[in-house]
């Protein structure tokens, strides 16, 4: 019977129950969309870190992320590259040296970070040939060309074909210095690595730090599928047991921190735009009960206790809320699955996102779990918000109550 009482209560005032469903449904919504955007912007960013520059896995010689030194090797890194590139887990696999030094124009100098790598290994690793803006890659032939970032560009004050003088010490700690010539232009989307990341032939670097062809500072494996990476991380420290063997939540816990905050984001956000739902939920609820003072007071003198009204009221406010819970779930998800396939492109804020790595195209996504904790956070807003009106009608005595008007 009060199943049947607070349904037909709820539909009494169908301007004021539709203002509650409304109002649940784009609580819901904003809290999706919200969520779904700001996860697509964190995703981006990993993606393109995994993808671009820190691959799925890296080996390196056991003291070489600790002092950056070229001289700690992996020794004969052709073989086990060639064993990587064989495993069908992996899409990519390449060999990289890596030293630091100073870059100098005629204008300027600063520090950067030199890659000597292999140009069609790394196609589907760095992609610097996607993102060039000026120049070939690596299409000359030439031994002594650099590819450097645009903002390194102007930081230095060159262009396409400016010559730079590079610095550095080789693995007997002697000072080399090597003339290069500026081949391209890259831009990517992290503006931040650009103007410290430059890139050689291998060949040549291995030259100038007195490498042998078979030695590598770095190792980097992007896989076909993430599922794999425990278990093929697992088999490649077998492989090389005195090496190195470090996934990119190792070698950068700053996005493993985003991934494990993203939970606890996600009740904050929705904590907050619920907070506001509540009070609206309240003052309706509310004026519910005022309005029906008498009609309360009536149930009351028939014989309907006070636990059976806190019910019914409680009941009324449920029922809204399971009207609107899966009407905004379904236009959140509705909005996540065309905004995720088409993008949101803001563009005029590229240069800010660029410096700290994000995208200017913004593709939201959410996991299923995330619509379930929203849904569960909504229902009980919803039901601890009709708690003060229900409380208010307990207090009502039913003697004064009939007489009201």
């Amino acid at each position: 019977m009060l199943v049947q009482i607070a349904w037909r209560n709820i539909w009494r005032n169908k301007t004021r129950s539709f203002v509650v469903i409304g109002s649940i449904m784009i609580g819901l919504w904003a809290s999706i969309f919200i969520l779904a955007f700001a996860w697509g912007l964190y995703k981006n960013n990993i993606d393109e870190s995994v993808n671009r520059q820190l691959s799925h896995i890296q080996i390196h010689h056991s003291e070489f992320t600790h002092q950056q030194e070229s001289k700690f090797v992996i020794e004969h890194s052709d073989s086990i590259l060639s064993l990587l590139q064989k495993d069908d887990r992996v899409q990519a696999a390449s060999a990289r040296t890596i030293t630091k030094g100073m870059i100098t124009s005629p204008t300027t100098a600063t520090g950067v970070t030199v890659y000597g790598i292999s140009p069609a290994a790394e196609e589907k690793q760095i992609g610097l040939n996607e993102n060039l803006i000026e120049g070939d890659y690596f299409e000359s032939g030439k031994s002594n060309e650099i590819f450097i970032g645009e903002k390194l560009a102007k930081k230095l004050k060159i262009k396409l074909r400016s010559k730079v003088v590079v610095t550095f010490t080789d693995i007997e700690s002697n000072m080399v210095s090597a003339a290069f010539r500026v081949g391209g232009i890259y831009r990517s989307r992290n503006l931040s690595l650009d103007e410290v990341n430059v890139y050689v032939q291998k060949q040549s670097l291995d030259n100038l730090l007195g490498l042998k062809p078979s030695e590598s500072n770095e190792l980097a494996i992007l896989l076909k599928n993430e599922s794999a990476l425990d278990s093929f991380k697992s088999d490649v420290q077998l492989m090389v047991p005195h090496k190195k063997v470090e996934d990119w939540m190792d070698l950068s816990p700053e996005l493993e921190l985003v991934i494990e905050s993203f939970h606890l984001y996600t009740y904050i956000i929705t904590g907050i735009i619920l907070l506001a739902l509540t009070f609206g939920i309240v003052n309706t609820m509310l004026m519910s009960v005022l309005e029906r003072i008498r009609e309360l007071g009536m149930l009351m003198a028939i014989g309907l206790n006070k636990k059976k009204i806190f019910i019914m009221i409680m009941l009324e406010t449920l029922f809204l809320t399971l009207i609107g819970c899966p009407v905004g779930l379904l236009v959140g998800w509705l909005s996540v699955l065309v905004l995720g396939s088409i993008g949101i492109n803001i563009a005029i804020f590229s240069e800010g996102l660029a410096s700290y790595g994000f995208s200017s195209i913004i593709y939201p996504a959410l996991d299923s779990q995330n619509y379930l904790t929203v849904a569960i956070m909504c229902l009980i807003t919803a039901l601890l918000s009709a708690i003060y009106p229900a409380f208010r009608a307990l207090q009502l005595n039913p003697a004064e109550s009939i007489r009201k008007i």
